[in-house]
């Protein structure tokens, strides 16, 4: 299983190397072999033209999955219910706020076909392109 992701996940980021905008996840080092549960899609807004969630939208319409997987802790609904203020420490994480709302999601990469695979890069791809086009 991990290596099948492991081949989806180095398929993605060769793929993804063609535009810069897109910032590919780190493979396996020598001291580091991740599981690839996921794919960390991350861009950067300056280059790629909008944020991760304009980038999110024209995922959704064209049928490509993300899973929202992370989030920061103090925007769960069971802090606020615990009388926390969600935007009042958001305002002392700006990080956490850029990388979460601005810059990455997270692609699936298991049970996928060559062909979902293909169009799953094509899509970011073109999506991507279109964001640096001002479409």
């Amino acid at each position: 299983i991990i290596r099948v992701r492991r081949e989806a996940a180095e398929y993605l980021t060769k793929r993804f190397a063609e535009n810069d905008a897109i910032i590919p996840q780190q493979l396996d080092t020598d001291d580091i072999k991740p599981t690839y549960h996921m794919y960390l899609l991350q861009i950067d807004p300056a280059k790629a033209g909008g944020d991760i969630q304009v980038l999110k939208k024209k995922l959704e319409e064209r049928g490509v999955t993300q899973i929202a997987h992370f989030g920061p802790l103090y925007r769960f609904k069971i802090v606020q219910d615990m009388g926390y203020d969600s935007d009042e420490i958001a305002k002392t994480c700006p990080n956490c706020e850029e990388v979460f709302y601005k810059r990455f999601t997270h692609l699936p990469l298991y049970g996928l076909s060559d062909e979902q695979l293909e169009y799953m890069a094509d899509a970011v791809l073109e999506a991507v392109a279109e964001m640096q086009a001002g479409k």
